[in-house]
């Protein structure tokens, strides 16, 4: 008999390791095996957890409870709809991935343009353009102020936060008055030496009729 897969994790209590690189379900007769060799350690452990659940409903409370706490900005674009499985609002395709890093992966690889179409209306929508510089092919955005640089990918809260936690803003707006002013300055200055010059005309032939 195979030996059993020593752990403190739960899971590996309801697998048995055929061999160092295939591990199988232990539950009653079934045949599901896993390829553990050179596999994301996190992944494979997500993938069985979703296993254990929606074939055999086995869990553990406090996964439980960590899935529905989970706040991570990916859910911005997945609906949960069931311990370890998820909806994309884009395709309502419904996957059980529930590994965030391959939801990740959906979206860039499916969903990349709509994604960057609404980041790039909600940027327009609060004119935050004139506070960052935008960079859309690696979804970032960088302060014109500080430098610093912002994931754009899950939306505009940090660029928000950034603003509101930073006096970036203040420098900008400020620096922004004082180019509006030196324009407004340099325009009321041009129309002052235009008036003059037609004022001068103006006498000017005055002169010559008399």
């Amino acid at each position: 008999m195979a030996a059993r897969e020593t752990s403190n994790n739960w899971v590996w209590k309801h697998l048995l390791k055929l061999n160092d690189s295939t591990v199988q379900c232990n539950i009653d007769n079934c045949d599901k095996t896993y390829t553990t060799f050179d596999r994301n350690k996190g992944r494979l452990t997500m993938m069985i957890k979703g296993h254990l659940y929606h074939e055999h409903e086995k869990c553990d409370e406090e996964d439980r409870l960590k899935w529905e706490n989970d706040n991570d900005l990916i859910w911005r674009y997945f609906d949960k709809v069931g311990l370890y499985k998820e909806k994309c609002k884009f395709c309502k395709d419904t996957l059980f991935i529930s590994y965030i890093p391959s939801l990740r992966h959906h979206l860039r690889q499916y969903h990349r343009q709509k994604i960057r179409a609404d980041i790039l209306k909600e940027i327009s929508d609060k004119s935050l353009s004139q506070y960052f510089e935008i960079h859309e092919k690696e979804f970032s955005a960088r302060c014109k102020c500080c430098n610093v640089e912002k994931n754009i990918f899950f939306g505009i809260d940090a660029l928000i936060h950034h603003m509101q936690e930073n006096l970036c803003v203040r420098y900008l707006n400020e620096e922004l008055e004082d180019n509006n002013t030196m324009t407004q300055s340099i325009a009321d200055e041009n129309t002052s030496s235009h008036d003059n010059l037609n004022r001068q005309a103006l006498g000017n032939r005055e002169d010559q009729q008399r």
